[in-house]
């Protein structure tokens, strides 16, 4: 008959087991888990403009969310609207791009032959046909769909969390709006600080690369915005796609304009707009947006990127400073 195991062991193996399930139980539920939290971070992106309008304005808190409402739907459809705009010129630039990417790996094809390297060019070349494009987005049209649809779930979800911490000033919502915005007051001034120099930084990226004559630039700038939200990485991941498409199609003198132009407004930021931004710092660690990343990459999928820091930062204050009452109404009135 085995000995039984020291309590201390069988703690360890306790919590061990817990963490095992509520990943399990994360990784299952991710899909419904992703548009709460992402409308949860959608409300606090939109929170500081209702409150805003009540201070300043004096305005009812019913008339203020019904402002920031329409506010946050004419940006979904004005984006929506540019988005499908600069995906339909893409799409109908599609032969153009293949011949210039067949052109492109033709000269590569001969650099390397030149210097005894065995070409790929044939099978590289059938990876990128107008056929199997056709196919792929053939494919992916009903995850679109989806996409689509879950936006106005995340919307009237988001648009719920904003009512319930908008209310909080006026002491009709309960302890779960005092503890939404307790734990999201890190999360909220990282989205805010990211928002407002994203934003900056992504119009001047859209008139550098309009000038330059860079195709779609309203997408690829988008997307600088969204990768914003992942310090230090996002920006290397959306600096890629606007390079690419400029040395396709303006050559790579342009290419490197396009890419030096990037990073110039990059640093600026990074140096310049974020420290006048930020009052305070968030001492966020390259380890922890690593660890971040890869956690919640792997237990949420790709929104996981995008939602790491902010988890990361209502998780962290759990652990430092747990909600009470006297610090919920102080974060509230800091709010």
């Amino acid at each position: 008959m085995s000995e039984p195991l020291p309590s201390r062991q069988r703690r360890v193996l306790q919590a061990a087991a817990y963490v095992v399930l509520v990943a399990w139980g994360i990784m299952a539920t991710s899909r419904i888990l992703n548009l709460v939290l992402i409308a949860l971070v959608a409300a606090y992106v939109f929170l500081p403009f209702s409150k805003w309008l009540m201070h300043r304005f004096r305005l009812r808190q019913s008339l203020a969310i019904a402002l920031t409402a329409v506010l946050w739907a004419g940006i979904w459809v004005a984006v929506s609207f540019a988005l499908f705009e600069a995906g339909h010129h893409l799409v109908a630039k599609l032969p153009i791009y293949e011949e210039r990417i067949s052109s492109l790996l033709g000269r590569v094809t001969v650099f390397l032959s030149a210097h005894g390297i065995q070409s790929t060019h044939d099978s590289v070349k059938n990876l990128y046909g107008s056929d199997r494009i056709v196919g792929f987005a053939r494919a992916t049209l009903p995850m679109l769909i989806g996409f689509f649809s879950d936006r106005l779930m995340v919307y009237l979800l988001g648009l719920g969390f904003l009512i319930e911490m908008t209310y909080l000033d006026g002491g009709k919502s309960g302890p779960f709006a005092r503890k939404l915005v307790y734990y999201g007051t890190d999360v909220q001034r990282f989205i805010t600080i990211s928002a407002q120099a994203g934003a900056i930084i992504a119009v001047a990226n859209l008139v550098l690369l309009a000038v330059l004559g860079v195709d779609a630039a309203f997408v690829w700038c988008f997307l600088y915005f969204l990768l914003q939200f992942i310090p230090g990485i996002g920006f290397a991941i959306a600096l890629v796609p606007p390079s690419l498409m400029a040395l396709l199609m303006l050559g790579w003198k342009r290419a490197l304009l396009v890419a030096g132009g990037l990073i110039l407004t990059q640093m600026v930021g990074a140096y310049l707009l974020k420290p006048m931004l930020m009052k305070k710092g968030l001492n966020i660690s390259f380890l922890e947006i690593m660890l971040s990343l890869v956690i919640w990459g792997f237990l949420l999928g790709p929104a996981g990127a995008i939602l790491a820091i902010p988890l990361t930062l209502a998780l962290r204050r759990a652990i430092e400073r747990p909600f009470t009452e006297a610090e919920g109404t102080l974060a509230q009135a800091a709010g």
